[in-house]
């Protein structure tokens, strides 16, 4: 039996969530397999985490991505545990998402980037401009 868990996600756009994982660090498949302690899973999205466990996105009806894993025998870590390390992932993965959407759709309004910055509060400062 897996144990694997599902978390919800906002994410829509596949490119721009195949580009935020790649300049997180992860090594990026698409249409493939994750591989839990029980098995494997099908997915749109997966990225390969230590131990050759992976995290992956599957794409639902209403066209947002869930983010799927099996970290049962990663940590033996109870549910609890297991909820808490796929919400800490999922955070990085939305603010780096959130981030490449905004960037994207600024340059796709004819703005360029003028500067980026991060805040010690974790926010990321973003400044676009366009010349008339």
């Amino acid at each position: 039996m897996s144990h694997y868990s599902r978390v919800k996600t906002l994410f829509r756009h596949r490119e721009a969530l195949i580009t935020c994982l790649k300049n997180l660090g992860y090594d990026v498949e698409t249409d493939t397999t994750i591989r839990g302690h029980h098995g494997e899973h099908t997915v749109d999205i997966a990225v390969t985490r230590t131990k050759g466990y992976g995290i992956g996105f599957v794409r639902n009806c209403d066209g947002t991505y869930d983010m799927v894993a099996d970290w049962w025998g990663v940590t033996g870590a109870g549910e609890q545990k297991i909820a808490q390390q796929l919400k800490d992932q999922a955070g990085a993965i939305q603010k780096e998402y959130a981030r490449n959407m905004v960037l994207s759709q600024a340059r796709e309004d004819g703005f360029e980037l003028v500067s980026e910055t991060s805040e010690t509060d974790g926010t990321i400062r973003i400044v676009m401009r366009r010349w008339d």
